[in-house]
């Protein structure tokens, strides 16, 4: 079924380092991705080029759900603390 992921050894020849990952998938963007968006005019009719910094920054994760469903308590078991404007309580706590 994965036959194809074994036989090409080029892949193992060529392998490039990079000092980061970030530097790895800018580079990979600009010589791979960026070459066909600019064929297929990608840039024209969805987003445009992504650009260094949007490599550089810090990712951001949205947290979304219905009222009371532990989305409060997913962050804190993540970050392993309480954070400032936490609120967890039995009633809907962004009522004032």
């Amino acid at each position: 079924m994965f036959s194809w992921m074994n036989g090409d050894d080029t892949r193992k020849k060529h392998a490039d380092i990079y000092e980061n990952v970030t530097t790895g998938l800018q580079n990979v963007y600009r010589q791979k991705l960026l070459p066909l968006e600019k064929e297929y005019s990608f840039h024209d009719f969805h987003s445009p080029a992504l650009e260094d910094p949007d490599f550089d920054a810090r990712p951001m994760v949205m947290l979304v759900g219905q009222y009371s469903t532990g989305k409060t308590t997913f962050i804190r078991y993540l970050l392993e603390k309480d954070f400032p404007g936490i609120r967890i309580g039995p009633e809907p706590t962004t009522d004032r």
